[in-house]
């Protein structure tokens, strides 16, 4: 009678659905077999969409029991045929060594005569691996062959399905082609006008998320629920409640086929006369607007503004005047002598707490600043009109000039250093440097129409869309245009807390808050509670009138330098 011996199941399969009973037939035989001989199951390994290439240490529920720990639990490894152990010839044969250098044992069902213990059973194993690894390699090229085929063809290759398309039948009836779906074609649409209007993919993201408007992933998988032709089961049909973010907007929004190109590798894929292959009959945006929201989109950078649950205005925007550190808000509870507890909210400056030197840190209750700055803001800016700013895209081929281009200097480099040195190579270049000159001629000759851009109003005021903004948006906005706040533990004699507000160029201000800004000129410095001369650069020119005679503090100084550099200087 067998030995009795601690067995490890092991199944795999490349390509996982719902609908595919290839594990559990696999786990069926492997269980049939070890019942039979008495062997008692020491583990299951169910390995779903794992490549038969990727090693097996590397495999998620393998490599587990081949640590020094898993080792320890099992005897005999037992795979229903080779080709599930791997399908890597160099990786099978080094498994190999190791289960012998472990004392282990391997055993395919399908192959009684499998056997590593003989120089013989290695060799044949050996064979048979190197068969399943040419088999791999030729199912690789086949696929690379057919999905080569579809992008120059401008067919659907598979794989993630672009924002704002699905995929149906191809006119042939053999393939598949891109289509707009309405609801999210049109949200697109909505986002990219947005962001070229200057709204903050971060904003966007939050509105999404509050909205609950599924991500585009999750709304893939209602579809396939919709559509029982393509419904593979509840796991792919039920949505994930996964967020929006940030990342995803831009990462949307950069790809492609936004404009209908086909992608790959994130980038516009070109055929071989360097055109730009299309995904789609019907791009959600042209050309141009996808330019101009990328162009957007990079613009705008990303916030170094370190994000909380519990947001404060001016975090990011004020600093301490003394020492010029970031002034962060910092909350202290305190229980009163009736039991009540108190929240105390105050910004102060983070020198000390980072090693830093400040011989006098700035601390202010933290709505007393945000009235003080949100006071000056309004004054300011608060009566004048919102506008959206509609830009009409205009006609500009330099990019896809710019890439022709370059795949003709790529062309030329590859014929110099002999790669078409051969006559039927060097037919097939003349072939592709023709059409590609001729491409370059025709991009060249096509008119350059600039964008125009107008300027509607919304009917609201400044001060009306300030109140209905988050305090998020806020702070977005602020640090976006480099708005900064002075804070002075104190700047007067005997007179607490000062605070200097920095508005910078008033008109960009307003063009970006998105404002009629005709009305507004020049630059803004606002003081509270810190001497008169601090704040006006006139009063510098007669020291006569300046009741107080403190020095004025180096960043205020850097400030002034800045306004009476500037064209026009208040």
């Amino acid at each position: 009678m067998a030995e009795t011996q601690r067995a490890l199941l092991a199944a795999r399969i490349s390509v996982d659905t719902d609908e595919s009973t290839s594990i559990p037939r696999q786990l069926e035989h492997l269980q049939t077999w070890a019942q039979g001989l008495g062997h008692e199951t020491a583990g299951v390994v169910e390995d779903r969409s794992v490549s038969g290439s990727v090693d097996l240490p590397e495999r998620p529920s393998m490599g587990p029991w081949l640590t020094e720990e898993g080792r320890e639990k099992w005897d005999v490894l037992a795979v229903t045929t080779q080709d599930r152990l791997s399908r890597d010839d160099l990786h099978f044969m080094a498994f190999v060594k190791n289960v012998l250098d472990w004392g282990k044992t391997l055993v395919v069902l399908d192959d009684p005569s499998f056997d590593i213990s003989t120089e013989t059973g290695r060799l044949i194993a050996y064979a048979k691996a190197t068969q399943a690894a040419a088999e791999l390699r030729k199912i690789r090229q086949r696929v690379s062959d057919a999905r080569d085929y579809l992008r120059r063809n401008g067919l659907y290759a598979g794989g993630i399905t672009p924002f704002g398309y699905v995929y149906t039948d191809s006119p042939d009836g053999r393939h598949y082609v891109l289509v707009p779906e309405t609801k999210y074609a049109k949200l697109l649409k909505e986002i990219s006008e947005r962001v070229r209007s200057g709204v903050s993919t971060n904003q966007i993201a939050r509105e999404l998320n509050a909205k609950g408007v599924l991500t585009w992933r999750d709304y893939l998988r209602v579809l396939r629920g919709k559509d029982s032709k393509r419904r593979n089961g509840s796991a792919l049909t039920v949505p994930k409640g996964t967020n929006w973010s940030p990342q995803v907007v831009q990462r949307i929004l950069k790809n492609p086929a936004c404009a209908g190109f086909l992608a790959y590798q994130g980038e516009p894929y070109e055929d071989d006369q360097g055109n730009l292959v299309m995904a789609t009959e019907y791009p959600i945006l042209t050309h141009a607007e996808w330019q101009a929201t990328v162009a957007a989109v990079v613009s705008r950078g990303q916030s170094n503004i370190r994000r909380t649950n519990q947001a404060s205005l001016l975090t990011g925007v004020a600093r301490c005047g003394n020492c010029g550190s970031r002034i962060f808000c910092h909350r202290l509870k305190k229980t009163l002598a009736t039991g009540e507890v108190k929240v105390y909210r105050h910004y102060s400056c983070t020198a000390r707490s980072k090693g830093m030197p400040c011989a006098a840190p700035a601390r202010i209750p933290e709505d007393l600043l945000n009235e003080i700055f949100e006071g000056v803001l309004s004054d300011r800016l608060g009566e004048l009109p919102e506008v959206v700013k509609v830009t009409e895209p205009g006609e500009d081929h330099t990019a896809e000039l710019d890439q022709v281009t370059s795949r003709l200097f790529r062309l030329e480099r590859d014929y110099e250093n002999g790669r078409y040195d051969d006559p039927e190579k060097e037919e097939s270049y003349w072939r592709m440097h023709g059409n590609l000159t001729r491409k370059t001629k025709e991009l060249k000759a096509k008119p350059v129409r600039p964008a125009v851009t107008r300027y509607v109003e919304t009917g609201l005021t400044w001060a009306q869309k300030w109140g209905g903004m988050r305090t998020e948006e806020r702070r977005d906005f602020l640090t976006s245009q480099d708005v900064r706040v002075y804070v002075w533990k104190s700047a007067i004699l005997n007179l607490g807390h000062g605070a200097v507000v920095f508005l910078g160029d008033l008109q960009e201000l307003a063009l970006a808050a998105g404002l009629q800004a005709d009305s507004v000129e020049g630059w803004s410095l606002h003081g509270w509670n810190v001497p008169a001369h601090w704040t006006n650069p006139r009063l510098r020119d007669f020291p006569s009138r300046v009741t107080d005679t403190s020095v004025v503090p180096e960043i205020i100084d850097q400030l002034h330098q800045k306004l009476l550099s500037a064209p026009e200087s208040v």
